[in-house]
């Protein structure tokens, strides 16, 4: 099923309908989808909470059974089970939600807020390979269109890859292979590559292509996204796509905000998501955390730079991550419950006695101190006996 096509549009039509506006059905449609994923998002951080406070005790097992790996395999199972952690508890959550969050991502990148080209491979050959001729029916059965009116539509080129004889010509179009295409809609219709790569080939605005050299031409169909020139708070045009250098430049510098509060927004989730260091922990692995806390934001950020994004895109990132570090904020406010030792130490991984090795230590020194009290009892006992023999 196309989550994409068959909710997320629908969906961000119906919330840009009441609203009377794109930028916010991008940030009602974003919230939307994180609710409706809180709970897997609670699994996830719960279980990467749970496994980090894990780490030190686990430690500790693992170099006491350092020359035993079958003992050590067995006292770290019954770890596991005593403290209910399931090792693939933080991932599985995650894979869960990602084709939701790739379908929120798919409707952001290409119609109604940005161009969606539909690519089609022809070979050209000689006249003397003619028996290679053939043509595809269609091509692209999954390129979307959404009109101003707000249906919706798939739309296939036809023909699609083909095989042709140099000097032949194609006359491409397209049509609905779900819903109707309305009469609105006009296909941009372009050679793509250089001059070399395009081996002379033609194509006008109506689709009529023309292919007189020997060679593979890329023919594209660009559907056209109506809501790519909208406007929104300080963001210029919702699908505006720039990188590089030409972010500094004065008329993009929407885009290049938008990407800062993503580096921003994305370390502020980080740094909620680390719990503070206890004191058992190792002080490499600590290092390596406090490190990748620094630079895992810098570098993703710093790849946006040169990845070329709508500014819709930018918009629901940055939404996202703020919704995401107001929920694991939320959920790292109540501390997971203490580790149970396995070993009989008496000392959970942060360093603390644990409650139940509590009772059994008090136990103890009541059992020792009453076993002290009649021993004493036996004692004085004794001494009045043998004072009445004398």
């Amino acid at each position: 099923m196309d989550i994409t096509y068959s909710f997320m549009i629908p969906i961000l039509q119906w919330i840009a309908k009441q609203c009377n506006s794109y930028g916010w059905a991008i940030i009602l449609l974003t919230v939307l989808v994180r609710v409706l994923v809180y709970p897997l998002v609670a699994s996830s951080t719960r279980s990467m909470q749970r496994m980090s406070q894990m780490q030190p005790q686990l430690k500790i097992i693992q170099e006491r059974y350092k020359n035993e790996p079958e003992q050590f395999q067995k006292k770290a199972m019954e770890f596991y089970q005593k403290n209910k952690i399931n090792p693939m508890g933080g991932c599985l959550p995650t894979l869960v939600q990602l084709p939701i969050l790739f379908a929120l991502f798919a409707t952001f990148t290409g119609p109604p807020f940005g161009d969606k080209p539909i690519p089609l491979k022809i070979t050209v050959v000689a006249k003397a390979e003619a028996s290679k001729i053939h043509k595809t029916e269609a091509s692209g059965a999954n390129s979307p269109y959404v009109a101003h009116d707000g249906s919706l539509c798939k739309l296939v080129v036809f023909p699609g890859d083909s095989t042709v004889t140099a000097g032949d010509s194609l006359d491409f179009g397209v049509r609905a292979v779900e819903g109707s295409m309305p009469s609105e809609l006009k296909v941009a219709w372009r050679i793509k590559g250089s001059k070399a790569e395009q081996h002379g080939a033609t194509i006008d605005e109506k689709g009529h292509a023309v292919f007189p050299e020997t060679g593979e031409v890329n023919v594209e169909a660009v559907v056209p996204g109506i809501a790519k020139d909208e406007a929104f708070l300080f963001i210029h045009s919702l699908g505006k796509v720039e990188q590089g250098t030409n972010l500094f430049k004065p008329e993009n510098w929407d885009n290049l905000v938008m990407i800062i509060l993503f580096g921003v927004t994305m370390w502020l989730s980080q740094k909620l998501m680390v719990q503070p260091p206890s004191p058992n922990m190792d002080p490499d692995q600590l290092a390596i955390q406090q490190q990748t806390q620094k630079t895992m934001p810098i570098a993703v950020t710093a790849m946006f730079f040169f990845i070329p994004l709508p500014s819709g895109v930018f918009l629901y990132m940055v939404v996202s991550n703020v919704i995401q570090s107001i929920q694991t904020w939320w959920i790292m406010r109540t501390p997971a419950p203490a580790i149970i030792d396995v070993l009989g130490e008496g000392k959970s991984s942060s360093g603390e006695a644990l409650p139940a090795l509590k009772s059994e230590s008090s136990a103890t020194h009541k059992l020792s101190a009453t076993e002290e009290d009649d021993s004493d009892e036996k004692k004085a006992a004794g001494k009045k006996r043998s004072k009445k023999k004398k």
